[in-house]
């Protein structure tokens, strides 16, 4: 705000009444410097190599048309001094890439009268840039941070907008490149903000870095309900937007951050402002109040509170049952020593519905064609499947579980997870006395009054035919196999077939044709021996792998005498992972 006619009259004659000190640039005789502090410089920061304009600002009206000039000391060049009035004047600078780092003082000179302002502005070794650098009150953008001589680090650097703008999601690709998604609120106060990323306490700002426009996007979502397992139209209304048919996404976020365990079934764009849709909660939806986002092309719209997550009802008879007992050993690459687990659990729970991940997540794979034939290529797709499911309801079956046979018990111990409230049943300091082959075991409950009955499930578990163990080659001390040459592998006993079977793999190298991960398997025939041909390896990119090898049973469909999933199949196998080098 520039002072009035009056005020400004009032401090010329307060100026009158009490002299012109030296050094006041009123005193046009005096062109000595001196330390002013009426002067403000605004950004008081910028990095090596930056471009940027600093304004100075004045208490009072000082600075003169074509006669002003501005210092910011040896290794930032003054391009140009725009006087846009007596209170402002605007520097465009460039701070050389070999400036000195760290405070310097700036020289104001009006009409031969020269004022110092102390450690105005300071050099700093880094700075970055945002793009876009603005965006509209209720708006969703996904902004792009681009650093010189910044250091950031995946899992450690975060990014900051100001008061109403919140940071949906940071994503750190270098050590001087960030992606983010920030989401401004409607109230958010307009105009421009610091914009400043933080990893470990070290602090790297972009002053006036972005800003939120005064224009606004808005939306309202009905309903404002939903309970958990339900399919439910919804309808948003909007201004300002711009929702186009089949480009116009929705996501949904909790307290937590983007949380997928709803599924959006359809969406009708009516206009450009309304849409018509419908989505599916999973019966495990995380309970409260959600955020909406609605995106469309380069335009996001991000709904507060817009509904609320209800619970749904369940039944005891919705229970399935997973149950596996197995045994994972691990070869030692330095010593050839075998490493064992064994482990069983049960857990008793209901299914999600809809399924997560919906649709897998699994690109294409090379599959083995029982028996003895190799199957060997590409691994394509997205791999593993990212989404992150929520967790299933499980239920109580008393303090403990067994699994019992005529030849042993195997005792599981109830254990409770702290943070998401997972009931499972586990086996403790279980070893091979425990894993007895060639078995069947019943599934007993102890029974909970609060939860599931006691009960018996029997012959639900088998165990693999016989424990068995490789015989060659030995697979440690960096085991380097030729590529152009057959690779054979022998293991004893070899007695799976036909109730279990036995399952061979080489990974963790690169199909060499297109890069993509390679993978070979094998279902071998039940005779202790096979062979990937140095034909088939050659394909493989040189690379130290992965070998494995398991021994794997499934038992019969089963369920809860009272339940309806009744498809329920058990799991059982021994597994042998062991590391070699293709050359």
């Amino acid at each position: 705000m520039r002072p009035s006619a009056l005020s400004f009259g009032l401090s010329v004659m307060t100026l009158l009444a009490v002299g012109c000190k030296s050094g006041d640039l009123e005193d046009s005789g005096d062109a000595g410097a001196s330390d002013d502090s009426r002067f403000t410089v605004t950004p008081p920061a910028g990095g090596l190599g930056q471009s940027m304009a600093v304004t100075v600002l004045a208490d009072s009206s000082a600075f003169e048309f074509g006669a002003t000039s501005l210092d910011f000391g040896a290794g930032i060049l003054v391009e140009s001094v725009t006087v846009q009035d007596g209170w402002t004047a605007v520097a465009d600078i460039l701070i050389e890439p070999d400036a000195d780092i760290g405070q310097r003082d700036v020289t104001v000179e009006i009409s031969g009268s020269t004022s110092v302002l102390d450690r105005a502005f300071r050099v700093t070794e880094e700075f970055f840039t945002v793009t876009p650098d603005r965006g509209k009150l209720g708006e969703t953008v996904d902004v792009e941070l681009v650093g010189t001589n910044t250091r950031w680090k995946a899992g450690r650097t975060w990014a900051n907008f100001g008061d109403g703008v919140d940071v949906l999601d940071v994503s750190v690709v270098s050590e001087t490149l960030l992606n983010a998604t920030i989401s401004i609120d409607a109230d958010a106060p307009p105009g421009l903000r610091d914009v400043y990323t933080e990893d470990s306490g070290k602090i790297v700002t972009l002053y006036d870095g972005f800003q939120v426009d005064r224009i606004a996007l808005g939306a309202v979502f009905d309903p404002v309900e939903a309970e958990q397992g339900d399919t439910v139209e919804f309808t948003v209304f909007a201004r300002g937007t711009n929702f186009l048919q089949d480009e116009t996404t929705i996501t949904f976020f909790d307290g937590d951050g983007l949380n997928p365990d709803i599924r959006v079934d359809s969406i009708t764009v009516l206009d450009a402002e309304n849409l018509w849709g419908r989505m599916t909660l999973s019966n495990a939806a995380e309970l409260g109040l959600r955020d909406v986002l609605l995106t469309t092309a380069d335009e996001g719209l991000r709904i507060p509170d817009a509904f609320t997550v209800i619970g749904g009802d369940y039944s005891l008879d919705e229970v399935a049952i997973d149950l596996r007992f197995t045994v994972v050993r691990g070869l030692d690459n330095s010593s050839g020593g075998i490493s064992e687990s064994v482990q069983a659990s049960c857990v008793f729970f209901i299914p999600l519905d809809p399924p997560c991940p919906a649709g897998g997540g699994m690109g294409s794979k090379p599959e083995p064609s029982p028996y003895d034939t190799n199957a060997i290529g590409p691994i394509t797709g997205s791999g593993s499947s990212s989404e992150d499911c929520p967790n299933p309801t499980t239920f109580s079956a008393g303090d403990y579980v067994w699994l019992e046979s005529d030849k042993n018990i195997v005792t599981l111990e109830k254990q409770v997870d702290a943070a998401s409230g997972m009931i499972s049943y586990v086996g403790v300091g279980l070893t091979m006395a425990d894993y007895v082959t060639d078995n069947v075991y019943d599934l007993h409950l102890q029974g909970d009054p609060d939860g599931l009955a006691e009960e018996i499930v029997e012959r639900v578990l088998p165990t693999v035919p016989s424990d068995w163990s490789m015989i060659s080659p030995q697979l440690w001390g960096n085991y380097t196999h030729d590529r152009t040459q057959d690779f054979v592998y022998s293991w004893t006993p070899a007695m799976t077939y036909p109730d279990a079977i036995f399952v061979t793999s080489i990974s963790g190298t690169t199909w060499a044709e297109t890069g993509d991960p390679g993978l070979a398997i094998s279902i071998p025939w039940d005779d202790g021996e096979h062979t990937y041909f140095g034909s088939e390896l050659i394909n493989f990119d040189p690379n130290p792998v992965s070998f494995t090898a398991y021994s794997f049973i499934e038992g019969p469909e089963f369920g809860l005498k009272n339940s309806i999933y009744q498809e329920n199949q058990s799991e059982s196998y021994i597994y042998l992972g062991a590391s070699m080098v293709l050359k």
